[in-house]
């Protein structure tokens, strides 16, 4: 293994997440990475992985072969057509590369997670926002919206984060959750309060108010949790009081009680609990990948949900809405693959959640936001993302688990044998 990359690593890793702005139709819609994904890694990557000695990139691998397995049984029940079982199955394939892709390179230098995030900036600037990706509320509020929840908001998000890999200070957690705050005022409400969590649970750990101890632990837990739904209470009064009027305020006016945030929830995702309910209907095997809804069944189930929306025609070529990973999972292709998908999410979310308490302070608000922003992702954001999105996050956390484990042990027995969750026959540097 190698301790510094050449300048190659550097150039691969953020041209490779680049190429993702570059996209066409083959089947349905591909990029250049994807297709690189698809011949590079069986060949290139996977005969070089140290499997017995990496136990965690086994675990994670079989959950990724049961889980296409689990498609493929579905797609074969429901009798869907071809080129939308493809589509699905495609999803989890290039989703399993990218993370074997993002961790070979990760693994070889640390530092390499500064480069990928720089790499989604520059890559959000030539991308264009796919359909799949906006709400109801996006389409009614038009391109301001968009531009706001899709550009704007994500790109300082990033910023943000390269800052706090350069600049190891306490207090930036306290300017990132002030960013959040920010963003949740002009109307980019996930994303901000993903930001002013991240921020907030980062500091209270760089500050000893979380500890490993259970009773602190609960108790710093309820505080966190007091703040949140306070500065929750302070906006919901804010917008209905029209001291703030941007973003998709309409949600809250569509709430009985606009203080519950499960109702805002509803509201703002419906293409969720309706996916959850086209789910139930079909628990088993589900719909099959990107199902339509010819009746129109699950499209006036979501409009009841949005009186303005009651007014746009219906159309026979809708497909069953989900906005959802998980649910759209278990929509698609029924329980088994639910389960799954679930599974999947649960290893890497604990393994970020044991990675928190941990010294990674350069990284230590990276790992808290990716967290969070991979348990919004998993229930709140379209399927794309779990080949997108996820498995930058996946990577991310795999490889600051596995750092922080080999330097535990490499203290604990002062040798320098692999850990079980390298890839590459060395620890993370």
């Amino acid at each position: 293994m190698e301790r510094f990359p050449s300048y190659k690593y550097i150039l691969i890793l953020f041209l490779f997440e680049l190429g993702f702005a570059l996209k066409f139709n083959f089947i349905g819609v591909i990029s250049i990475s994807e297709l690189f994904l698809l011949f590079y890694v069986p060949t290139v990557i996977l005969p070089k992985v140290c499997w017995k000695s990496s136990k965690d990139l086994r675990n994670i691998t079989i959950a990724y072969i049961i889980l296409l397995l689990f498609q493929v049984l579905s797609e074969y029940m429901v009798g869907n057509e071809l080129t939308n079982s493809l589509k699905g199955i495609a999803i989890t394939v290039v989703s399993y590369f990218h993370f074997i892709f993002l961790i070979y390179y990760l693994s070889k230098w640390k530092k390499l997670i500064l480069v990928l995030l720089l790499s989604q900036i520059f890559m959000r600037l030539f991308s264009e926002v796919a359909v799949e990706e906006q709400t109801i509320e996006d389409v009614i509020h038009g391109e301001a919206a968009a531009y706001l929840k899709f550009y704007i908001s994500p790109i300082l998000i990033l910023m943000f984060l390269c800052l706090s890999v350069m600049l190891t200070t306490k207090k930036f957690p306290l300017l990132f959750s002030f960013l959040g705050v920010i963003l949740v005022a002009l109307g980019a409400r996930s994303s901000g309060g993903m930001a002013f969590a991240a921020g907030l649970v980062t500091y209270m750990i760089s500050h000893r108010l979380v500890v490993r101890n259970k009773k602190r632990f609960i108790i710093s837990l309820v505080i966190l949790c007091v703040i949140a739904y306070s500065c929750y209470v302070y906006y919901v009064n804010q917008v209905l009081s029209g001291a703030i009027t941007s973003g998709n305020n309409r949600q809250l006016f569509l709430c009985e009680n606009p203080y519950n945030p499960l109702e805002l929830l509803m509201a703002g995702r419906s293409e969720m609990w309706v996916g959850w309910q086209a789910f139930m209907d079909k628990f088993w095997f589900g719909h099959g990948a990107w199902p339509y809804d010819p009746s129109g069944k699950y499209q006036r189930m979501m409009y009841a949900m949005h009186d303005e929306v009651r007014k746009l025609p219906l159309d026979t070529n809708y497909l069953i809405p989900s906005h959802s990973v998980l649910v759209g999972c278990g929509m698609m292709n029924g329980i088994f693959a639910f389960v799954t998908m679930a599974y999947i999410l649960y290893f890497f979310v604990k393994q970020g959640v044991l990675s928190f308490l941990s010294y990674e302070r350069k990284y230590k608000l990276v790992l808290v936001y990716y967290v969070i922003f991979l348990l919004w992702t998993a229930f709140f954001s379209p399927q794309s993302h779990f080949r997108l999105s996820m498995p930058i996050a996946f990577a991310i956390i795999f490889v600051i688990y596995a750092s922080i484990r080999t330097g535990i042990k490499h203290r604990n027995t002062r040798t320098s044998q692999p850990d079980d969750g390298c890839i590459n026959n060395g620890s993370v540097q």
